[in-house]
């Protein structure tokens, strides 16, 4: 049993709770399982829920650390990767993963926890994807970076890395994001469990090279640029890639053409 999955089997037996989904009826076509990035919740997946409509049955689930009883100082990339196989097992059939940035640090996390789950394919939407070994952001740049704390700041008494600076913040996140969009990004977005980007992962490669694997990427992401999206991609084995002219939140600002590229492909 690898150290990963005990110190998850260990949180279960204590009487962690996770977030949880409705239960769907089975259906021909596969579920869609949407999971967040830093400094955002469930909430950062409604644009696009909207625009997916009936065409695709999807659950957009909360990591703990956010809006729940976990203290941040708590909150590791195991037991974000816990929460997500804890979430998926209570949705029938096939599943289409996507994550957004960070999202896909905890995706493959999972995958050695729950290794069994239904998953057809992972979709990367401008995110990170490290492999085994390798730290969340190890393939980010300093440019990311700097971008990055242009309007957040690590809390080093909470473990927590703060919005300091709510302009800077939307700037950089979503520079291409219109007045009502950016006053939604400062009103839902919040702090972040600041172990989480600490993680290292440990890939379960059987089961991710089994996965039909897909990247989206954003062409102005100032968080994680272009270059270093294309860094990343580069070592996935891709089943096919796509691209959205947006900043680093493409389900906020490009709602409509992020849902269309996922019922794509859904349906490849």
């Amino acid at each position: 049993m690898n150290g990963l999955l005990k110190k998850s089997l260990s949180c279960l037996a204590l009487g962690c709770t996770f977030a949880t989904a409705p239960v769907a009826q089975a259906a021909d076509a596969p579920a869609m399982v949407l999971v967040h990035g830093a400094h955002f919740t469930a909430t950062a997946w409604e644009r696009v829920q909207q625009q997916l409509g009936d065409r695709i049955d999807s659950h957009a689930i909360d990591l703990p650390g956010r809006n729940d009883h976990f203290l941040p100082e708590k909150v590791s990339l195991e037991l974000s990767a816990a929460s997500l196989c804890s979430f998926m097992s209570t949705i029938p059939g096939d599943k289409v993963v996507v994550a957004h940035s960070q999202g896909g640090a905890v995706v493959n996390a999972s995958l050695s926890l729950c290794p069994d789950e239904n998953i057809s394919k992972l979709v990367y939407v401008t995110a990170v994807a490290p492999l085994d070994g390798e730290g969340v952001f190890s393939k980010l740049s300093e440019a990311d970076e700097t971008h990055y704390f242009a309007g957040v700041s690590f809390n080093e008494q909470a473990m927590r890395m703060d919005i300091s600076n709510p302009d800077s913040f939307a700037n950089s996140f979503a520079q291409d994001a219109n007045a009502e969009q950016q006053r939604w990004l400062k009103q839902q977005a919040v702090a972040e469990p600041a172990l989480i980007g600490e993680g290292t992962i440990d890939l379960n490669w059987e089961r991710f090279e089994a996965l039909d694997k897909y990247y989206v990427f954003a062409k102005r992401d100032q968080i994680i640029s272009l270059e270093s999206q294309q860094r990343t991609a580069g070592d996935l084995d891709l089943a096919a890639s796509f691209e959205i002219d947006s900043g680093h939140l493409p389900m906020l600002t490009h709602s409509k053409d992020l849902a269309d590229l996922l019922v794509q492909i859904s349906e490849r």
